[in-house]
This record gives structure tokens, sequence and C-alpha cells, in this order.
């Protein structure tokens, strides 16, 4: 499981940001910047999320730091705080920061796509793969807990890997044929599939080939089918991840 450093002097903001992420990601916690940079280099994260306002140290110097200590120095910051005005974005990549994310976090799929485009940046992608935006929506998570517990959240997280794989490769093999209305047909449950799981990338991609499909648009289906495979062999892992992390609970 990949490890989320978390370094933030407000104790509710950390905790706000554990319970979004415990169920993807180990969690590493740091209450300020001096012992996060004595502690990163034993705990080997994957992403450091970092408060810019800290006390003693703030973020912009916790930041050079890490970029001067050679084991730490590729390591994807991305900037957590309130500050939220116009330009500060650019600022802060400027800086040195890897991405930006503002406080509070009303939004969880901003936070966790966030993250997610980071770990993909350093592995291997299929070709033409989207750049992701958050490979699912962690309140369609809570939802599901809510509901009916973790077994059935992963139950569902089941449901949709072995439905959307089929009906994936349905929807290409109708495309083969020139059969829009087959396109149509596979595409239309795996709207409702993602939906129930947040996979927010996938079912926007579904939508797009049904209606193209319906409205006999199929001029640009076979790049979309393309992109939602690809979407999918991304998110599929994590997705089973975060099922094993449910059962294991």
């Amino acid at each position: 499981m990949k490890k989320i450093a978390v370094v933030e002097d407000n104790p509710d903001n950390r905790l706000l940001v554990r319970v979004i992420l415990e169920p993807l990601y180990e969690v590493c916690e740091y209450e300020n910047g001096r012992s996060a940079l004595e502690g990163l280099p034993r705990e080997k994260a994957d992403v450091v999320l970092l408060d810019i306002s800290l006390p003693e140290m703030d973020g912009m110097e916790v930041l050079g730091r890490i970029r001067a200590t050679p084991e730490l120095r590729g390591l994807p910051v991305i900037a957590l705080t309130a500050h939220a005005m116009a330009g500060d974005r650019d600022k802060y990549l400027g800086l040195g920061f890897d991405d930006y994310v503002t406080k509070p976090i009303v939004d969880e799929s901003v936070l966790l796509g966030a993250i997610q485009r980071k770990l993909a940046a350093g592995q291997p992608a299929p070709d033409a793969a989207p750049q992701e935006t958050g490979f699912m929506n962690s309140s369609a998570l809570e939802r599901l807990r809510r509901l009916g517990g973790d077994s059935f959240a992963a139950e569902m997280i089941r449901l949709f890997l072995d439905y959307t794989a089929q009906k994936i490769v349905q929807g290409r093999q109708a495309h083969a044929a020139g059969d829009l209305a087959g396109i149509q047909k596979a595409m239309h449950p795996i709207n409702s599939s993602a939906g129930n799981v947040g996979a927010g990338q996938i079912q926007e991609l579904a939508a797009r080939i049904e209606d193209l499909a319906k409205k006999q648009q199929g001029e640009s289906l076979g790049a979309l089918l393309a992109e939602i495979d690809n979407a999918f062999a991304l998110a599929a892992p994590r997705f089973e991840q975060l099922r094993q992390s449910l059962l294991n609970q």
C-alpha cells in the first residue's frame, strides 16, 4: 500500500485528511516541519501533503530542505494551504511544489486526484492514457459503507470491476463490427455501475460514448473506447487494493 505523509499542525485537519485517505493509503502524520524532516527519510513516503503555514518552520522552508536532501529530493510534495487567491496555484508550482490543494477540503476528489496524479507520474502508463482527475469520489465509498458496511462496499467494488471489464470488451467488439446499438447497450450499464462506486472519470466516458452511439456519431468512438479502456486499466488495481483493504478491516 502506498504511503502518504501529512505535515499539518492543525489536529482536526489531520484527522479529516486521515479519514479521507486511510481507505486507500497508509498515512503517517507530522505536526511540524522539524519532525517531518526527521521522520520522512525513515518512513519512505510516496507523496507528502505539506501545509504552508506551519509554526517555527513554514512549509516553504520545509520544502527547501526536502529538495536539498538527496534521499528526499524526488519526493512529490503537494501544498496543502488555505491560501486560495488568484495566482496562488501558479505561485506555489513555481516555487517547487508538485501540486496545490486548498483548505478547507470540501471535495475529497480534488485531494485524491492530486495524489493519484503524482503516484501515476512515477509509473509507466499505457499509451494514450488520459490524465487522471482522481480515480474515485470518496463520498461514494462512505455512502456504501454507511448503507451496508465494509463487506457491502467491497462487494460493490467487485461487481463494478467484473461487470465493467466485460462491458468494455463488448463495447470494443461492437465497434469492430460497426454496431452502434451494441456500443450503446454495452456502455449504458457502466454509467450506473461506475456511479455507484464513485469512478467519475469512467462514468463520464461511458456516458459520452453512449450518447454519441445513440446519436449515430461514430467518428470518435474508437478513440473514446480506447480511452475508457485505459482509464479502467489505471483505476482497476487501485479499486482492488481498496476492496482488499475493506475486507481486511
